[in-house]
């Protein structure tokens, strides 16, 4: 006769629900253990309109806010918190800004960090989030590498080559990803080219085009110009490498300038002049190039930045792939939401929920965007049609995608707003920011 195993049974299933029980709520603490969640969050009381996506709107230390900013937080129906800093574009006390991590190209830094290096030298930041994409370390020493675009005060840090991998700008409209700031306050989205010549004054008539600044120099990306921005060496493998000085620095968006050559280097890792900058040529690339770039040789060096505009651009940080435009989801990505990722494989990520960072912009305000993700009971993320969507639902004109994942940091008014998916905020490379505007420049 068998023995009656109902109770074993039943036992079983009350453990096994206990368990999931646990997890959701640990998931749920784990969100509300972020400072904003307990102090400083009132629900609006506005009478803005929310789209109907809209749980729930709050307004996150409200006290703490300056003329023309504002730190809010959206619960979306789809189950995802989403934090949002606002400027006001008509604001004479605040403006955009970048910061690169580390003041250089190579290594990374959290925004916190970054912050407090800002504060040291008066600066005010009111909130920033994470930019561009790159890789946080190789085999090469690379400890942490921007792949797109920085432009910092004017100057020409980074613009990578064009090309269709996670992180890079597709060469399609798609891929206008890059955002930048004029003198007098345009705010620009566009796929920006480098468009950079390098001629010989030996006789020859030869032109050399550079690919990229600041980038990896392989047979992809065949020529490079590495600046003091980059680091100490250029940290490449057998690349040919010319040492030009008497050159003037900082590169700009419109730069010309004359150089001469005083080293070469067929092995590659070439040390970067405080006061020059090291021209990379890949191997077979570089053995033709050679003889026409000898040491003592002058040359100039031409950069012009397209579009057009982008020349006198003061502040820029690229991302990987437009969302909004014009106030709609952008055509390519709802073909590729609808598709779930099938019509860009390369970026087949976005087609998943995960947490994500982006910027917007209207003809009123600028956005820093921050979804959580990756923490069941509190927010899964979005995919980037769901976010692009979303935006458009805000009344954002103009939106591109920052890097995501457990990058996904948005600091705001001296802490970490949103709560990162893996419980820490993690180095990143560059940060988007909104902050106080210098006496000096109103």
């Amino acid at each position: 006769m068998m023995r009656e195993n109902r109770p074993d049974f039943i036992r079983l299933i009350t453990v096994c629900a206990l368990i999931l029980v646990f997890i959701l709520v640990i998931g749920a603490l784990r969100a509300r253990e972020q400072p904003f969640f307990r102090i400083g969050a009132t629900k609006s009381i506005n009478q803005e309109t929310l789209p109907d996506t809209v749980k729930r709107r709050d307004e996150l230390q409200s006290d703490r806010w300056h003329e023309g900013f504002r730190l809010l937080r959206y619960w979306w129906t789809g189950g995802a918190a989403v934090y949002v800093a606002e400027m006001d574009r008509s604001a004479e006390n605040l403006q955009f800004d970048i910061e690169l991590a580390n003041d250089q190209i190579l290594e990374r830094e959290t925004i916190s960090s970054a912050t407090r290096r800002l504060i040291r030298r008066d600066v005010t930041p009111l909130a920033g989030v994470n930019g561009s994409f790159g890789i946080r370390e190789d085999n090469r020493g690379r400890g942490g590498m921007i792949f797109n675009l920085h432009i910092q005060n004017g100057e020409l840090v980074s613009i990578p080559i064009a090309l269709d991998r996670w992180g890079y700008s597709p060469p399609s409209p798609w891929g206008e990803t890059s955002f930048g700031v004029t003198p007098d306050g345009e705010f620009l989205l566009d796929r920006v080219q480098l468009n950079g010549k390098l001629r010989m004054e030996n006789g020859t008539a030869d032109t050399l085009q550079i690919n990229a600044v600041n980038q990896i120099c392989d047979s992809v990306c065949p020529v490079v110009l590495f600046t003091p921005r980059f680091g100490k060496r250029t940290l490449t493998r057998r690349c040919y490498e010319f040492t030009l000085r008497q050159i003037k620095l900082p590169l700009t968006g419109k730069y010309k300038s004359r150089f001469v050559v005083t080293a070469v280097n067929r092995r590659g890792n070439s040390t970067i002049p405080a006061d020059g900058v090291v021209l990379a040529i890949e191997p077979h690339l570089g053995r033709d190039w050679e003889d026409q770039i000898r040491k003592s040789t002058a040359g100039t060096l031409e950069i012009a930045l397209t579009p057009k505009k982008w020349q006198s651009v003061q502040q820029g940080v690229g991302g990987n792939l437009r969302l909004v435009r014009n106030g709609k989801v952008e055509p390519e990505l709802i073909a590729f939401g609808k598709s779930r990722g099938g019509t860009a494989y390369r970026h087949r990520n976005g087609a998943s929920r995960h947490p994500r960072s982006a910027l917007g912009f209207n003809d009123e305000k600028l956005f820093l965007i921050t979804v959580d993700g990756r923490q069941p009971g509190y927010s899964m993320g979005m995919t980037l049609y769901e976010m692009g969507t979303f935006f458009s639902e805000l009344g954002i004109k103009h939106a591109i995608n920052f890097d995501g994942g457990s990058s996904s940091t948005l600091w705001a008014l001296g802490r970490v707003a949103n709560s990162p998916a893996h419980g820490y905020e993690r180095r990143i490379f560059n940060i988007a920011m909104i902050r106080s505007r210098d006496k000096q420049s109103r």
